[in-house]
């Protein structure tokens, strides 16, 4: 099995799919269409448990699995914390995250689709990168071998 470092370095930090969990689209299941929940044309995600799948957490935002309800494929949804909605600082330093991203083409980068607002929330949309956590990797596999550590690095 191969693995993208960035990927796992990124998930590992910021939490992810939990192993076996699958992903496809024929397993997504958009939230009922409220207000909190859909931003633009994209959809949040929910588990069994009726809430939002929730893939990581940052200092300015929270990261969903979403769907895009036009084009019906999963994308990855970054939005700001509402604590900061009314903080032109931190609103202005998402922006520039989301714009940072953008520009980045690489295949080990999750790429930026869409920089919206809903409201008075700004979100981004990135492609959503299937995989296990870096984070879940060393709790199953325990501390790693050198080589595959030298390997997610690089």
């Amino acid at each position: 099995m191969e693995f993208c470092p960035v990927c796992m370095l990124r998930q590992g930090l910021a939490g992810g799919v939990e192993p076996g969990q699958s992903s496809t689209e024929d397993t997504l299941k958009p939230t009922p269409v409220e207000a909190d929940q859909r931003f633009d044309h994209y959809e949040l995600v929910t588990g069994e448990d009726g809430k939002p799948v929730e893939l990581g957490r940052g200092a300015m935002g929270v990261t969903y699995k979403a769907l895009d309800v036009d084009l019906h494929c999963p994308v990855t949804l970054k939005v700001i914390n509402e604590r900061y909605l009314g903080d032109e600082s931190v609103r202005l330093r998402f922006l520039r995250e989301a714009r940072a991203a953008a520009r980045l083409r690489h295949s080990n980068v999750a790429s930026v689709l869409h920089l919206g607002r809903t409201g008075s929330s700004y979100f981004y949309a990135m492609e959503f990168v299937e995989g296990e956590t870096l984070e879940n990797l060393i709790k199953l596999s325990g501390r790693l071998e050198v080589t595959l550590a030298l390997e997610i690095a690089m």
